[in-house]
């Protein structure tokens, strides 16, 4: 932290959520869900948070990242000694592979509803980068399968069912947020990671607009200012399209954008001061229009 920072300070909402890339309604949830952080109240009913809230807040996220559910955060901080906090991440490793084989087990056996409720307990206790590191984990299991075709179809579509439902009740908001992101995918990106990344456009106080691959990425950059597109996000998991992109990007160079690829995105030239590339183990970090 810089020493510049006002310890005494307290913070509104929207403030917190820019310095921490913790959305409002997710600040209000795990306040009202796991009583994570009690902040300030005004007479006029107003939160407001100090330094030190926002300090627990980063290294929640912290311990987000490295596997530690939601519901047990609390309790880990809890334990105040670096050393304790040390020794109680590295439990979530082997959450997390518990987790991976319970997963991987409940698709092999096709078994819809037990699916159904471990999907739903990894959103509802995990970071959407811990979600995303376990379900590429799960999917490359899947892959070594003798039966890939049968389970691999059957995991993303449950997968994707699941998020859709999220993202359902996230669109059907009275207000949604007045910027909006378009979310394009290569065609050989799983449609579950284009919901994921939507999902965490909305948790980034943005409206994703997702488009399918009937429309080009030439398509809606061209289109963008005319139909109130901010910006726009490409996935690119295995980096299949660099050509496409580059030289969209570059063409239509005054659009804000992101491309979500893998590591080998680090030998490749933005092609814009206003695109950024991110690495697999950077996608879920918080997004600045």
């Amino acid at each position: 932290m810089s020493d510049a920072i006002d310890q005494s300070a307290l913070y509104p909402i929207r403030e917190v959520a820019r310095l921490t890339g913790v959305n409002p309604i997710t600040l209000r949830a795990w306040e009202r869900r796991y009583q994570l952080i009690e902040p300030v109240r005004t007479e006029s009913g107003h939160r407001l948070y100090s330094q030190e809230h926002i300090d627990f807040l980063h290294e929640t996220l912290r311990l987000m990242a490295e596997g530690v559910p939601i519901s047990r955060i609390k309790a880990v901080i809890s334990d105040s000694p670096p050393r304790h906090v040390q020794a109680a991440t590295h439990t979530p490793s082997s959450d997390h592979n518990v987790l991976v084989q319970a997963l991987a087990q409940t698709v092999m056996q096709l078994s819809v509803q037990a699916l159904e409720r471990l999907l739903d307990r990894l959103l509802a206790d995990h970071s959407l980068s811990a979600v995303y590191a376990l379900l590429i984990e799960v999917e490359q299991q899947l892959h070594e399968s003798e039966h890939q075709s049968v389970v691999l179809a059957f995991w993303r579509s449950s997968v994707a069912r699941r998020l859709q439902v999220r993202l359902h009740s996230l669109y059907s908001q009275p207000v949604l947020p007045s910027q909006r992101i378009a979310v394009q995918t290569t065609a050989q990106t799983p449609e579950y990671l284009a919901q994921l990344v939507a999902l965490f456009c909305f948790e980034q106080g943005y409206q994703p607009v997702e488009l399918n691959h009937q429309c080009s990425l030439e398509q809606s950059l061209m289109s963008a200012r005319a139909v109130s597109i901010q910006a726009v996000l490409f996935v690119d998991e295995h980096a299949t399209a660099t050509a496409q992109w580059s030289a969209c990007f570059k063409k239509y160079a005054s659009m804000r954008a992101w491309v979500f690829g893998n590591d080998t995105l680090t030998q490749v030239e933005p092609p814009s001061v206003n695109c950024e590339l991110r690495v697999a183990e950077r996608w879920f970090t918080p997004l600045n229009l």
